[in-house]
C-alpha cells in the first residue's frame, strides 16, 4: 500500500457546494431581521389586505392576496442571497472556498440551493395563515401553489446574487432593498397592474414577479396557464445565470492573484 492510497480523496465540487449551502442556510435562519422581514411582515401584510379586500369576489380575492404576499415574502428571502455573498466576501469565506477548489458552477449551485431553502419558510407561513383565515382550498392546491411560487422565485435569487457580486458593502444591501421594492410594486404584488398607467403595465408584464403571481393563482385553480410567463421567467434565468457565472469567474481570477 502506497502513501497515495492512504491520502483521503479531495471533496468533490458537489460536496463543496452542499457544504456551502448548509453553511449559508444555518447562518441566515439565525438572523432575527431575516425572520421578521421575510416571514412576519408578509404574514402581517396578508392579514391587513385580507381584512380590507378579502371579501371581494365572494372571498376569492383572499386567495390572490395570499399568493401575492407569499411571493413578496419569498422575494425578500431570495434577494437575501446578495447580502450573504457580501458577508462571505467581507469575512474572506468566499475566497477560502475558491482557494479550496470550488468552481463557479459549484458556487452557483450552492447559492441557489441555500437561497431556495430559505425561501420556503416565507411561502409556507403565509399559505398556512391563509388556510387558517378563510382561504378554502384543497391541500393539494395549496401545495401546488407553494411549489409554483418556489420555482418561480429563481430569477429573484439570481438578481440577489448579481447584486451581491457586482456591488460592494452597503451598496449591495441597499441595491437589494430597492430592487425588491421595484419588483414587488411594478410586478403587481401589492396592487393590480390594472391600476397603473399603461406604460407601467408594459414594464410589469416584462417582470418575473408579475408572472410569479399569475402562475401562483393558476396553481390554486385559476384558468389559463401563463405560457408567456414561463418564457419571460426563462429568459431572466438564462441572462442572470450567465452574469453570475461571469462574476464568479472574475472573483476566482482575483483570488488567484
Amino acid at each position: 500500500m502506497t502513501t497515495a492510497d492512504l491520502t483521503p480523496a479531495a471533496p468533490s465540487d458537489l460536496a463543496r457546494a452542499a457544504a456551502y449551502a448548509l453553511h449559508s442556510v444555518r447562518i441566515t435562519l439565525h438572523q432575527v431581521p431575516f425572520v421578521v422581514f421575510t416571514i412576519a411582515l408578509p404574514v402581517g401584510m396578508y392579514l391587513l389586505f385580507a381584512m380590507m379586500f378579502g371579501d371581494e369576489g365572494g372571498g376569492a380575492a383572499r386567495a390572490g392576496i395570499m399568493v401575492n404576499m407569499a411571493a413578496y415574502g419569498g422575494l425578500g428571502a431570495a434577494m437575501n442571497a446578495g447580502a450573504r455573498i457580501q458577508d462571505d466576501l467581507r469575512t474572506g469565506f468566499l475566497r477560502q472556498l475558491m482557494v479550496a477548489g470550488i468552481t463557479p458552477r459549484g458556487f452557483l449551485a450552492g447559492s441557489l440551493a441555500s437561497a431556495s431553502a430559505i425561501v420556503l419558510p416565507a411561502l409556507i407561513a403565509v399559505f398556512l395563515v391563509g388556510a387558517l383565515t378563510g382561504v378554502d382550498l384543497a391541500p393539494g392546491r395549496m401545495v401546488a401553489g407553494i411549489a409554483v411560487l418556489w420555482l418561480g422565485l429563481l430569477p429573484a435569487i439570481l438578481i440577489g446574487l448579481v447584486l451581491g457580486m457586482f456591488l460592494r458593502g452597503s451598496a449591495a444591501s441597499a441595491g437589494s432593498v430597492v430592487a425588491m421594492m421595484l419588483l414587488a410594486i411594478a410586478g403587481g404584488l401589492w396592487m393590480p397592474l390594472s391600476m397603473f398607467p399603461s406604460w407601467m403595465q408594459t414594464i410589469g408584464h416584462g417582470l418575473p414577479t408579475h408572472w410569479l403571481s399569475q402562475a401562483g393563482i393558476w396553481a390554486l385553480g385559476g384558468t389559463g396557464f401563463p405560457v408567456t410567463g414561463v418564457l419571460v421567467v426563462g429568459l431572466w434565468v438564462l441572462v442572470l445565470g450567465g452574469i453570475v457565472l461571469l462574476g464568479m469567474r472574475r472573483s476566482q481570477g482575483g483570488a488567484g492573484r
